[in-house]
């Protein structure tokens, strides 16, 4: 099984998504990992469309993997799968941005359209949203959507072990 590894907005995260990507080989074939085109441009937000497409780029020839995706990674994640531009075996979706401007309805309604399993990674207390908002704002969106709650009270995810074990 191999993975694509997609971050959060912040180009903080190129760290992060490189130190999981160091804790997830030893279980996988192999791990790819998506820097956004805006960490060098200057700009505030993902380029989500164009972001998708670099994804597509990078998964051809890739089956079969998985998506762990972090915060805009996650809308990355979810409206390429739903649009059927990517096609995961399964997507782990960690800290769902639902008080950072995500549409939660639009997200809602991309589920709805993946087939595979979708794990919702989530910390109790993230400040961009909570365990209990993610949950509310998702639950029956799709038979194939599971969640899982994380101590926490920040947007960062750092149980790289945890993550593992759901790959």
């Amino acid at each position: 099984m191999n993975a694509l590894l997609l971050p959060g907005n912040s180009s903080r995260h190129g760290e992060w998504i490189e130190k999981l990507k160091t804790a997830l080989l030893p279980y996988l074939d192999d791990v790819k990992t998506q820097h956004y085109r805006h960490w060098q441009s200057g700009e505030e937000r993902a380029d989500i469309n164009h972001e998708i497409t670099v994804a597509k780029q990078q998964t051809d020839g890739f089956e079969p993997y998985v998506v762990v995706a972090k915060s805009i990674g996650t809308v990355i994640a979810v409206k390429a799968t739903a649009e059927q531009v990517l096609h995961p075996e399964k997507l782990i979706l960690l800290g769902i941005p639902v008080n950072g401007g995500a549409q939660a309805e639009l997200f809602r309604q991309w589920l709805r359209l993946v087939n595979a399993p979708v794990i919702i990674i989530q910390n109790t207390s993230d400040p961009l949203g909570s365990f209990d908002q993610v949950k509310t704002a998702f639950e029956g969106a799709s038979d194939n959507l599971s969640f899982v709650e994380l101590p926490g009270d920040t947007h960062d995810y750092l149980d790289f072990a945890t993550i593992a074990k759901l790959i």
